[in-house]
């Protein structure tokens, strides 16, 4: 009774492990019914372009001397696998780097992997890296001189007028800016390293000043003119640093011979100007030639003469040309610009250049619609 026993215990075990070894989804030696786990197995794959350069790869960051790699120092190397499982690639640390990555593979075929990078360049230079196995591709880094320190400065002034500015040179409508046209403005240095700086454009011109500072502190820095002035005007420039910004003033004259006069007005804060308007003034409408202001004008010495408001609203008037003759006559200034909301607007027009005799400027009032 016993062996039957035996016998019928061995008989259920064979079929419990038949059993076992068809439905498991790991593999099974089934003469002892053991388990084998194949999720531990190493992939088998080949680097694309082999044992020469890697096809398809892709470079990603920037490598400088001196400059640690991180997150985006990265490269990307094709392989065609043909076994699924689990994968460790690295490179030999070379020029004081190394690309490494590891993982598993679930899948056959051709397919992309990401190194990543890690050390810090030593020298520039290119240097060739190559996966330690004995049928990597080879992959090319190439390493520049590091990037030059930006300074950090401030704007004296900021955020109002630069303080302490100073122009040079004559500024003159329609005559090119040159070496003798610059302004020099105080600056407070934070850190050292290279800057560039520069204002807005305005009527043709602007200033620019690019360079390296080797010292902190409170210093003053030139910056050169550049371009032609198209028109006599007062000119309010916005200059631009490291974080900080400030504006700078200044006039653009006539050329010689220059007339004297004043702007003829009335009692009042501001003086109102002798004037008569022309058009209509309507909201998002452009101005044209018929959008007039004519103003009264006395003249005592000849010459060139330009008259212009502050740009308010979007428009602005002026007059630019020359008076033949003495005393009392009209100038007409005309707008330009598109009006941009509705409303009362008060424009001063004034004396662009010298105004000997005082009567620089009056106000007149439109009525945008």
């Amino acid at each position: 009774m016993a062996k039957l026993y035996s016998f019928i215990a061995t008989i259920i075990l064979g079929t419990f492990c038949i059993i076992l070894c068809t439905s498991c989804q790991k593999k099974f030696n089934c003469e002892d019914c053991t388990l084998i786990d194949t999720t531990g197995n190493t992939a088998i794959y080949t680097f694309k372009g082999a044992p020469n350069n890697c096809t398809g790869s892709f470079t990603n960051g920037n490598y400088f001397v001196g400059i640690p790699l991180g997150s985006g120092n990265t490269i990307q190397l094709v392989l065609n696998v043909t076994t699924p499982g689990a994968y460790s690639i690295t490179t030999s640390t070379i020029n004081g780097t190394r690309f490494f990555a590891s993982g598993t593979f679930t899948s056959i075929g051709e397919q992309s992997i990401t190194l990543s990078g890690q050390g810090t360049p030593a020298s520039t230079g290119t240097f060739n890296y190559k996966p330690i196995t004995s049928d990597g591709c080879i992959f090319s880094i190439k390493v520049n001189s590091a990037p030059p320190a930006i300074a950090t400065f401030t704007l004296a002034g900021d955020p109002g007028i630069c303080t302490n500015a100073k122009f040079v040179g004559n500024y003159i409508s329609g005559k090119a800016l040159d070496n003798t046209n610059k302004v020099t403005i105080s600056v407070n240095v934070t850190s050292i390293g290279n800057y560039s700086i520069q204002t807005d454009t305005l009527d043709g011109i602007n200033f620019a000043a690019s360079g390296k500072f080797t010292q902190t502190g409170i210093q003053n820095l030139t910056l050169a003119g550049f371009g032609t002035p198209d028109f006599a005007r007062d000119l309010t420039f916005k200059l631009k640093g490291d974080t900080s910004t400030c504006t700078l003033d200044i006039t653009v004259i006539n050329p010689e011979p220059v007339a004297t006069y004043v702007l003829e007005s009335g009692f009042g804060n501001p003086n109102p100007c002798t004037y008569t308007l022309q058009g209509v003034f309507a909201t998002a409408v452009p101005l044209s030639n018929s959008n007039t202001v004519s103003m009264r004008v006395y003249v005592t010495v000849i010459g060139n003469f330009t008259i212009a408001t502050n740009t308010l609203n979007g428009m602005i008037f002026s007059y630019s040309g020359t008076f033949t003759q003495l005393g009392s006559q009209i100038v007409i200034l005309y707008g330009t610009g598109t009006p941009i909301a509705p409303g009362n607007n008060t424009f001063i027009p004034q004396i662009i250049g010298p105004h000997p005799l005082g009567g620089q400027s009056c106000a007149f009032d439109i009525n945008v619609q």
